[in-house]
C-alpha cells in the first residue's frame, strides 16, 4: 500500500498506540509497587516523579505526539538511575528493570521505523492545512 510521506501506516500507528498503552500499564505497575512496598525516605521519594514522567511519555506516544521520543529518552535515563539506586542499596526490582528495557526497545523501534520524523511531518502538514483554511472559513 502506498502511503503519503506525512502519514503513518497502520503498523506504525499500532506500535505507537499499543506500545504506549503497555508502557503506561508497566509504569503504573512500577508506581503502585513503589507506593506499596518502598519505605519512604530521601532515596525513594524522588523516584515517584520519574514514574509519572514515564506515564506521561507513554501517554504522549499513544496519542501520536512528536514530543514523545524526548520524554522516552528522559524516562529511560531516569529509570536506569532508579535501577542503579535500587542495586546499590542491596535491593532489586524486576518491574523497574523491565520498564527500562521496554523504554530502550520502544526507542529503538521508533527510530528504526522512522516514526518520529513521520509524526513531525504529519504535524507540519496539519498546521499548513489549518493555516490555508484559516482565512477562508
Amino acid at each position: 500500500m502506498n502511503y503519503p510521506s506525512g502519514t503513518l501506516t497502520n503498523y506504525q500507528k499500532n506500535i505507537c498506540e499499543y506500545g504506549g498503552l503497555f508502557g503506561i500499564l508497566l509504569s503504573l505497575t512500577c508506581l503502585v509497587q513503589h507506593l506499596i512496598l518502598a519505605i519512604p525516605s530521601h532515596i525513594t521519594n524522588p523516584m515517584i516523579p520519574v514514574y509519572i514522567l514515564c506515564i506521561t511519555a507513554f501517554l504522549l506516544l499513544a496519542l501520536l505526539k512528536p514530543l514523545a521520543l524526548y520524554f522516552l529518552f528522559a524516562g529511560a535515563l531516569l529509570t536506569l538511575v532508579i535501577e542503579w539506586r535500587y542495586i546499590t542499596h542491596i535491593t532489586f526490582s524486576l518491574v523497574v528493570l523491565l520498564l527500562f528495557i521496554y523504554h530502550v526497545i520502544m526507542i529503538v523501534l521508533l527510530i528504526t521505523e522512522q516514526i518520529p520524523a513521520r509524526l513531525i511531518r504529519a504535524k507540519q502538514l496539519k498546521e499548513a492545512e489549518e493555516a490555508e483554511w484559516r482565512g477562508k472559513i
